[in-house]
């Protein structure tokens, strides 16, 4: 028998019966995501009985599934195992008529994991193409240029925004042109491979003599899909190794080489000693996991190296020889040199991006005129902490709180004094609210508080202090100084089904009442209060 939320009786039964015998998961949730119904399949997914289900939050049940994909949701069991499933939402009606949401689950997790196992694949391979040291390019099956790497375009001097989608026509002169559309032509449609000398031209205009050697590859219904092309330069005497190190030392991007087997470091180009703050010579013969800002972190690599065989562009803070911290872009490849298993390693430095993102992230999150929880950042933490206290059952209350005649305010002393006034009722509060209590801006002068772990009772001992302390604070003005009362309403948390905007509304009703009975008070919420 499928599981429906106590107390609803035959009805709620007969309600969802069909959902009862599907072979997909189904659950009914509130619009807060409170599960009230769960049938048979998705019980037996999660592994939990009924009252470790119902009135607990589904969101509590999702999985981190390597990253968010559309339309999916990763589902975690009782075990912590994770299983990808296809999520289908759609509104339905309860038994007493309230607004719920059915979620069905299709299991799709063998080609999710396929899929995600592909696209790993996939992007150690466009990696690896970007950092190879030799010039090489891409063209697909009608000739036009659809990739090249960054040794390409430092040998040839053409960035690809002047290359890619062009074909060897809109490059060079026809007659050089010509000659490598036969051999491409020649290519297309066989397994093999031909080189031959050709000379190219580069961005200054001068011609170089190159050794070319092109292979052709099919597309996944096995036609001709284009021509791979390597660059060899005659021109150069340099060693291979001389011309490798020179490339490397010209790469704004910090590499190091390390053993794998006591990872002791043997290479290391300018940019990388740059980042460390020590020389090259220093830096040889030292342990790569000197350079970790904490080893948790370096443990993440090696997990990803252990399972992958590679890291692609994970976020890793290193640290310099004074031990002050940089954020990097690090990739990590395996690779025998000369016999000897290593580690290929490049670090791009990432912190002016990172602390730019943090700001921009903390500015979207922050109420500009007060510095506190804007609306949308406050519901969200709210609602996390709403969730907790349902898990835990631990008891949670909000207070509203609203400037008494603030508009009389703004008329008297202006609206830059207004938000001087409202910039000091939110470090009022934030002088007497615990470190861990959210405040936040509704809008106007309303402000919002959330206290995790107290009563309404308790809630209100703060308020008062709140009040007391916000009419003591002497406001300056033009000329002058002037005080200002708050109003203050208070609501618990109800259950557990209440929800958020519940509690808030609640709060908002008492608050009604302080403002009827004379402002500049604090009121707890009663049933049968109305806001009229």
């Amino acid at each position: 028998m499928a599981t429906v939320e106590g107390g609803c009786g035959d009805a709620r039964r007969d309600l969802w019966r069909v959902y009862d015998d599907l072979p997909i998961c189904a659950c009914v949730a509130s619009a807060t995501g409170v599960i009230r119904y769960v049938n048979g399949a998705l019980r037996t997914h999660l592994g939990l009985a009924d009252p470790d289900l119902l009135g607990r939050p589904l969101e509590s049940f999702h999985g981190t599934g390597g990253g968010e994909r559309p339309g999916l949701r990763a589902l975690r069991d009782r075990n912590g195992a994770e299983r990808w499933f296809a999520e289908t939402i759609q509104p339905v009606d309860g038994p007493a008529g309230e607004a719920l949401r059915l979620h069905l689950f299709t299991d799709v997790d063998a080609q999710v994991r396929r899929e995600i196992a592909l696209q790993g694949r996939v992007a150690q391979l466009d990696a690896l193409f970007e950092i190879l040291p030799v010039p090489t390019f891409i063209k697909d099956a009608q000739g036009v240029f659809t990739a090249c790497n960054q040794a390409f375009e430092r040998y040839t001097g053409l960035m690809r925004e002047a290359l890619l989608g062009k074909t060897s026509f809109a490059m060079m002169r026809s007659g050089v042109a010509q000659a490598h559309v036969e051999q491409d032509r020649l290519l297309l449609g066989t397994d093999a491979a031909t080189r031959y000398e050709e000379a190219v031209p580069l961005a200054d205009g001068n011609l170089r003599l190159i050794d070319l050697s092109k292979a052709s590859y099919r597309d996944g219904l096995g036609a001709p899909g284009g021509i791979v092309g390597v660059v060899h330069d005659l021109t150069e005497s340099q060693p291979y190794e001389a011309r490798l190190e020179a490339i490397l030392e010209q790469s704004p991007i910090g590499v190091s080489v390390s053993r794998r087997d006591d990872g002791r470091i043997v290479f290391v180009n300018t940019r990388f000693a740059e980042l460390i703050g020590l020389s090259r010579d220093q830096l040889i013969g030292s342990r790569a996991r000197d350079y970790y800002l904490d080893d948790h972190q370096r443990q993440r690599v090696l997990e990803r190296l252990r399972g992958n065989g590679a890291v692609v562009n994970m976020e890793v803070q290193f640290k310099k020889a004074d031990g002050s911290p940089f954020w990097t872009l690090f990739t990590v490849n395996q690779a025998v040199i000369q016999g000897a298993p290593v580690n290929l390693a490049w670090i791009y430095d990432y912190t002016e991006r990172r602390n730019m993102e943090e700001a921009l992230r903390d500015m979207a999150s922050r109420d500009p005129l007060t510095g506190i929880h804007n609306r949308r950042s406050f519901m969200e933490l709210a609602r996390q902490q709403l969730a907790r206290a349902h898990r835990f059952h631990e008891p949670l209350a909000v207070f509203v709180l609203d400037v008494d005649h603030f508009k009389k305010i703004n008329d008297t002393y202006g609206h830059a004094t207004g938000d001087d006034a409202l910039r000091m009722v939110a470090g009022g509060c934030q002088a007497i609210l615990r470190e861990y209590d959210l405040l936040g801006r509704l809008g106007g002068e309303e402000f919002v508080v959330v206290l995790p772990g107290a009563t309404a009772d308790e809630t209100r001992v703060v308020a008062e202090r709140v009040r007391r302390n916000l009419a003591r604070m002497a406001i300056p003005a033009p000329g002058t100084t002037f005080h200002l009362t708050t109003s203050i309403g208070i609501a618990g948390l109800e259950g557990a089904s209440d929800t958020l905007e519940k509690a808030i509304h609640r709060a908002d009703l008492a608050l009604y009442r302080a403002k009827r009975e004379g402002r500049n008070r604090v009121v707890v919420y009663e049933p049968g209060m109305q806001s009229v």
